[in-house]
């Protein structure tokens, strides 16, 4: 999914008056806890994104985990609306993504091997 798939498919299915700017800030959030806390980047190596320049570009989980995105989105969409209800609603539904994509890189995923064999 890229950058911009993501802001659309949340776009598609919770309207909302944020620029994507903002939008892509929140996606930034979300990739660094991918990258920080499930690929084990340095803080240094984090990637992050601006709208017009990266849209295109692929964000780091595929699918089926790939959810987690539009899941944080819309989770942060709804707090910034002060919508608490369905902001405990949707950041429970990331929470479950994030675990289920958790599972899924420790049990087909080994960080230092994929570094000795430049994987990443």
């Amino acid at each position: 999914m890229t950058l911009e798939e993501a802001i659309k498919r949340v776009d598609a299915v919770k309207p909302n008056g944020f620029t994507n700017e903002s939008k892509t800030e929140w996606i930034n959030e979300c990739e660094g806890l991918v990258q920080t806390e499930a690929l084990l980047f340095a803080p240094e190596e984090i990637v992050r994104y601006e709208y017009e320049a990266d849209r295109t570009t692929e964000l780091l989980v595929r699918p089926p985990h790939d959810k987690l995105y539009t899941a944080y989105l819309a989770a942060m969409i709804d707090f910034a609306n002060g919508e608490y209800d369905r902001y405990l609603n949707t950041m429970t539904m990331f929470n479950t993504h994030w675990a289920e994509f958790l599972r899924y890189l420790t049990t087909h995923w080994r960080p230092a091997d994929a570094y000795k064999e430049g994987l990443i």
